[in-house]
């Protein structure tokens, strides 16, 4: 018997993809409100921390408690620090994530880093020219090892 219950979800994408966007609902608990929205939202294993766009910050109210550095790739800027909650595709709910509040470009309003990103295990596989990306919470405890399952198809390939 399982000790938890994993929540995963994947997305195919039909050719290979540079970048990982998913949407996500974005929930406000600011006051006696529960706004909520649906937005794109970049996985990016390159950032340490969780940010939402200016925008969307003001659409839903959200009131700022902190303030910290950030560095980016080309400067290092001050931003305010908010409160959401965040509704995966998996349906999990990552209830009062502190998030950043910074411009970002492209097409997508929320930018879902490490902070979060550990809460799982996170996989991209790009076989057969396509882009599978999956996700589930919590972590399996036997982790995915592509080295050893090299060596493995290697092994297997030298005994024919």
């Amino acid at each position: 018997m399982p000790k938890h219950r994993h929540f995963a979800f994947k997305q195919e994408n039909p050719s290979l993809c540079l970048q990982l966007i998913t949407e996500v609902d974005v929930i406000s608990n600011t006051l006696n409100t529960q706004d909520s929205i649906k937005i794109k939202a970049l996985w990016d294993t390159g950032a340490s921390g969780t940010v939402i766009v200016p925008s969307i910050a003001k659409k839903l109210g959200l009131i700022p408690f902190d303030r910290v550095s950030v560095a980016g790739v080309n400067n290092v800027s001050m931003a305010d620090v908010v409160q959401v909650s965040i509704g995966l595709p998996n349906k999990v709910m990552i209830k009062e994530a502190s998030v950043m509040v910074c411009d970002l470009t492209g097409e997508f309003e929320l930018l879902i880093g490490m902070d979060i990103i550990l809460l799982g295990d996170f996989s991209i596989s790009n076989g057969e020219g396509k882009t599978l990306f999956s996700f589930a919470m919590p972590p399996f405890e036997n982790k995915t090892d592509l080295y050893e399952k090299a060596l493995a198809v290697n092994e297997r390939k030298k005994e024919r």
